[in-house]
């Protein structure tokens, strides 16, 4: 068999049959038989060094993911073919969105923008609950409210001249004291701030709430 002679081997996918001419380059042409049935021509050289492995059928193959899942994504359809074929997905969170093959297999796209949107949603909630369980930043760092105006933080001076104590706590301002005597607002808050940090406060407040409500504090 001459050295050209290709008939009967078989490169990949494509077994070569009989010769088919040649090509305006003057290439051998093969006629070639794939693996799944199909028939085609191919130029001899592209057989022989690989870069024809099929009739196309294991491209296909390699982009047939579907069923397949990527992240949160499963492939449930294809929707159009050639080097950047996109696929019909399911999200885990009941979305479809149309996606690249390719950013499905590097791991670019493994959600349909719900894992993100979470995240968010996470940070967000656990910032509101750092304010919710305490008062906020200015009650820890002691900053004075450019509003007050008594010079003590969670006091303030009230135009009939008593001085209201008052402390923030879940989301709401507890009205502590009033009284003309500065130091006795003070240390009602002084009182407070320590059972909000003892994590007490609940207990705290609903004390002098009952107290006041029996004329206690009067």
């Amino acid at each position: 068999m001459p050295s050209n002679d290709i008939s009967g081997r078989k490169f990949n996918k494509l077994t070569a049959i009989s010769r088919a001419g040649t090509d305006k380059n003057g290439c051998a042409l093969w006629l070639c038989k794939c693996d799944c049935g199909n028939v085609i021509i191919v130029r001899s050289t592209d057989l022989r060094t690989g870069r024809r492995k099929s009739c196309g059928c294991l491209q296909k193959e390699r982009y047939n993911i579907i069923g397949q899942r990527f992240g949160k994504l499963t492939v449930i359809g294809r929707e159009s073919s050639g080097s950047h074929a996109k696929f019909l997905c399911r999200c885990d969170c009941g979305r479809e969105i149309i996606v690249r093959g390719d950013s499905l297999r590097s791991g670019k796209t493994i959600s349909c923008g719900c894992d993100k949107k979470s995240a968010a949603k996470i940070k967000q909630l656990e910032d509101r609950r750092k304010l919710q369980d305490h008062t906020s930043n200015v009650f820890f760092k002691g900053t004075i409210s450019k509003n007050n105006t008594s010079g003590i933080n969670g006091v303030s001076k009230l135009k009939n001249g008593k001085y209201r104590a008052y402390i923030g706590y879940k989301n709401k301002t507890y009205s502590l004291i009033e009284d003309y005597n500065i130091n006795i607002a003070i240390s009602a808050r002084a009182e407070a701030e320590k059972a909000v940090k003892s994590g007490v406060f609940d207990d705290w407040i609903l004390k002098i709430m009952e107290e006041r409500k029996h004329g206690k504090n009067n």
